[in-house]
């Protein structure tokens, strides 16, 4: 059996609760559905580079590459933080890159970009039956003002209203509580609905982006 092993540069803490477990999960089921044989995927592994390593994001993504040398894939995550994936890519992604690239050394050259839009809660959203078990309330996705899942990327602020979201809920209990966000973040990665997700474009893009590094390894077809 073959292991593939992956890397993840992702932005923020949030995005390094949840992104890792569910990449590895949507490569897991690209690679069973289009698999060239059977392939156990590894979670990927998170790379920190502090702002004293590099203070540009292009050079940032140099040194991810070069940190996962010996990878299959490097995934490089951004926030688009606008209403289309566009900008973010060609901003702060491409230029990162083109350095790989052009880089005469050792480095991971499989790149792949994972960029929600506007930000990784909206992939969050994109299940609130999930997400409501996850938080462990009865309340309706109405009453905790839970978007419909083809307003997820229409939002400004995923991230507002998944807090908001998680507070109502923690109130609506009979016995109030707050719910700390940040524990939810690994268990709504581990039971997400891949199907449900794969309707919102940005998901959709990194599953094609994903799915053509996967053949370009021979690995899927």
């Amino acid at each position: 059996m073959i292991n593939l092993t992956l890397a993840l540069y992702a932005e923020g803490a949030t995005d390094k609760g949840f992104l890792p477990v569910l990449i590895q999960r949507t490569v897991q089921q690209l690679l069973e559905e289009k698999g060239r044989s059977v392939i156990d995927v590894s979670e990927p592994f998170v790379i920190d580079i502090d702002a004293d390593e590099a203070s540009r994001q292009a050079d940032r993504i140099l040194v991810a590459a070069r940190r996962a040398m010996g990878y299959h894939a490097l995934l490089i995550h951004v926030d688009s933080d606008y209403p289309q994936p566009d900008r973010a890519m060609r901003e702060r992604v491409q230029p990162g890159l083109d350095l790989v690239q052009q880089s005469s050394e050792q480095l991971c050259r499989d790149l792949v970009p994972v960029i929600p839009v506007q930000m990784t809660e909206s992939w969050m959203l994109a299940d609130p039956d999930t997400l409501r078990a996850v938080i462990g309330t009865d309340a309706t996705s109405a009453e905790l003002g839970l978007p419909h899942l083809h307003e997820v990327e229409s939002l400004a602020d995923p991230k507002q209203r998944l807090q908001q979201a998680v507070r109502t809920a923690g109130l609506r209990r009979r016995t109030p509580r707050k719910i700390e966000v940040g524990t939810i973040y690994r268990p709504l990665a581990e039971r997400l609905s891949l199907q449900e997700l794969q309707r919102v474009p940005s998901y959709q893009r990194f599953t094609g982006d994903m799915l053509a590094v996967l053949v370009a390894l021979n690995l899927a077809q």
